[in-house]
């Protein structure tokens, strides 16, 4: 497991504190033997330099047991290199796996206590060779050693496990900080590409056909090529008229949704072959949530009149116990809704119910009709 770059840093810094604190305190001791003192400091402050995150595993316990050797070395003569101890054992966590650095806690807790066993004998031996050892106080020094490593040990095993999970989540919140990052991204195309299907597709379409018809008779019928170009620019201007309209909708903080509907309906059943009928009696919503709803029904009356080859068409919306319900009914010749559809009609359609968090329900067959039903919750 490799961690962000500031680790090794703050485990080198920490080692030379600890380095400066064993020497400061060594003073202390009258048998403090300040050139071996000073080699093991120099062999501790030189390892601090490596800190092998990224070389195979049999390195790293070569490190991290280089480290506990040289300590249980200096123990058994003499110097006291207890911080050192515990810091390379909470390095171990970091390097290797968790079972692994619990057994070599286990092997060097054995370790420092017969280590801090034999020094208290050979202290007992130095200083009164006349006396023979006392059973009971040689026990309880080796009990009050293995208390102490075992509460020490388990102080810095659960401190290193809260950086780990601490490093972990980290490197999980900075993940998911890039995938919602790419998917904001990916939605924010999406609704780039919808809203100008919605609002420039369709008029940019019959624009291009009438110009094509005005190059066909340009040569041979130049008042029919005219009234094309005548229509052509009234498109252009729709285009125009399309996307400012959509702009003041969504600037718009009172926009009526019911008037919205019942104008489209109007210009429908004026610019289109159609004959069609409405019932609109909707709730005050939001108006980021009325301007998704007037863009899911004026796609579906878009499509039915650019599609369907319908006679009437049938919109009903209203409220409902199971929701917000819109309902959309022609006549037309339906299609076969197991075929993959091109263009953006219906998929828009979806991908914005998906938005407001309703369903989508569609039934149709060729030669039978198409009827779209939308719950949306209120």
């Amino acid at each position: 497991m490799v961690f962000p770059h500031p680790l090794p840093r703050t485990f080198r810094s920490l080692e030379w504190i600890f380095i400066l604190a064993h020497f400061g305190t060594g003073f202390k001791s009258p048998h403090y033997n300040l050139p071996v003192a000073l080699g093991f400091y120099s062999f501790f402050f030189l390892l601090s330099w490596v800190y092998p995150s990224d070389r195979p595993v049999w390195q790293r316990y070569c490190y991290i047991g280089l480290g506990l050797a040289v300590t249980l070395w200096a123990r058994r003569i003499g110097l006291d290199l207890g911080l050192l101890l515990f810091f390379y054992l909470s390095k171990s966590y970091f390097l290797l796996k968790r079972r692994a650095t619990f057994c070599l806690t286990l092997v060097t807790g054995v370790l420092w206590t017969l280590s801090e066993s034999l020094a208290d004998v050979d202290r007992a031996t130095a200083t009164s060779a006349q006396i023979p050892l006392n059973p009971a106080e040689t026990f309880q020094s080796i009990a009050l050693t293995a208390i102490t490593y075992t509460a020490a040990s388990a102080f810095v095993l659960m401190f290193s496990d809260m950086v780990v999970k601490e490093q972990n989540s980290r490197q999980r919140a900075d993940a998911l900080a890039a995938q919602v990052e790419s998917l904001a991204a990916t939605l924010e195309r999406t609704r780039i590409a919808r809203e100008i299907h919605d609002s420039l597709g369709h008029t940019l379409t019959d624009l291009d056909m009438q110009l094509a018809v005005a190059q066909q008779l340009r040569s041979h019928n130049l008042e029919q090529a005219f009234q094309s170009i005548d229509t052509a620019k009234v498109l252009a201007h729709q285009c125009i008229e399309d996307v400012s309209q959509a702009l003041d909708r969504m600037r718009q903080s009172d926009f009526d949704l019911n008037q919205a509907l019942t104008a489209l309906m109007e210009q429908m059943r004026h610019n289109a072959a159609l004959r069609v009928q409405w019932e609109i009696n909707l709730p005050h919503l939001p108006v980021h949530q009325s301007y998704q709803i007037y863009c899911i029904v004026k796609e579906g009356m878009l499509n039915v009149q650019k599609h369907a080859c319908a006679s009437q068409v049938h919109f009903k919306g209203g409220s409902a116990p199971q929701g917000l319900v819109l309902e959309l009914k022609d006549d037309g010749i339906g299609f076969n809704a197991e075929q993959p559809q091109t263009g953006f009609g219906l998929q828009g359609m979806m991908e914005r119910v998906q938005l407001l968090g309703g369903q989508f329900k569609l039934h149709t067959a060729s030669g039978q009709g198409t009827q779209i039903q939308v719950i949306l919750p209120l």
